[in-house]
């Protein structure tokens, strides 16, 4: 079935000017027949196809899923008020007014309250646990020790710096098919700057491995990592980000169980970089899982 892609832009009227809401002097039922027009998901899917590149009806019947019956009376609501215009038999395209309808009913959307709750409420589903089984009693930690590598950096500083800092990393190292392979290209990440008390924006970097002739871009920096030596464990992010440990103590448990580790393991502490290893980013199927790197010397 076909699910519309409805993130189209069009330049809007007098865009920089903020303007008060008009007074209802027009029929409030007049208005509220005309945006009923667009009151259904199948005919802003319509639209927003239509907005690509005028079509002919089959073309949509395909593209909609549709039956022909079905199609055809939503392609008349459209019709009947000139959002949509036949240009030909059987061709359709979007007019102006389509255009201008699709545009703002987008943009309020996406500035809307409610998409903002929506949002929130699809990451917190995300992170919500789903799986019963208790964490493991006894804490496995390996030694490692990281090589030096070139690795690309991006960095977000907001609310939520992992998300915004990730959306950057896949827009640059996803056309490279840098994520492909992560074995070869692994990711690491860490606080940058740390959260501090009563400030809500705080940052996130996010590091891939790369070959040292790799082009960089803008908002993309290109760094050498010496490595070092770390104890390392794997954290089940999407159990341990919604736990009771972490919303009475504000670090995952991991971490807590890997620093008490750490005092009874005789190594010193290193002044390389904290790291947290994304393991399986491309698969929102699964739960997220880290390995978390605490920095050690010998």
């Amino acid at each position: 079935m076909y699910s519309p892609r409805v993130g189209v832009a069009f330049d809007m009227e007098d865009p920089g000017e903020e303007r008060k809401p008009a007074k209802a002097s027009l029929s409030p039922d007049a208005i509220a027949e005309y945006f009923l027009a667009v009151a259904h998901p199948k005919r802003i899917g319509i639209l927003s196809l239509l907005a690509e590149e005028s079509m002919d009806f089959g073309e949509l019947l395909r593209r909609t899923g549709l039956r022909k019956t079905a199609l055809s009376n939503q392609l008349s609501a459209l019709t009947d008020r000139h959002l949509i215009e036949r240009v030909s038999h059987g061709h359709y395209a979007l007019t102006k007014d389509g255009k201008h309808v699709l545009n703002v009913v987008i943009d309020t959307y996406k500035k809307s309250r409610l998409r903002k709750e929506e949002e929130k409420k699809r990451i917190l589903e995300r992170y919500t646990p789903r799986s019963d089984e208790p964490m493991a009693k006894e804490l496995q930690v390996e030694i490692v020790q990281l090589e030096q590598m070139t690795v690309a950096s991006v960095q977000a500083i907001s609310k939520s710096p992992e998300e915004d800092a990730w959306k950057k990393m896949v827009a640059f190292a996803e056309p490279r098919g840098l994520l492909k392979d992560l074995k070869k290209n692994p990711i690491f990440g860490f606080n940058n700057p740390n959260p501090t008390a009563g400030k809500e924006e705080y940052g996130y970097e996010f590091w891939i491995r790369i070959d040292p002739k790799t082009d960089m871009e803008k908002g993309v920096m290109k760094k050498k990592f010496d490595g070092g030596l770390y104890a390392v464990t794997r954290c089940n992010l999407t159990q341990e980000a919604t736990s009771q440990f972490m919303q009475e103590h504000g670090v995952l448990q991991s971490w807590a169980r890997l620093s008490e580790w750490f005092e009874s393991s005789g190594y010193k502490k290193g002044k390389h970089q904290w790291l947290e290893k994304s393991i399986n980013p491309n698969r929102p199927d699964e739960d997220l899982l880290l390995d978390l790197y605490m920095p050690i010397a010998k």
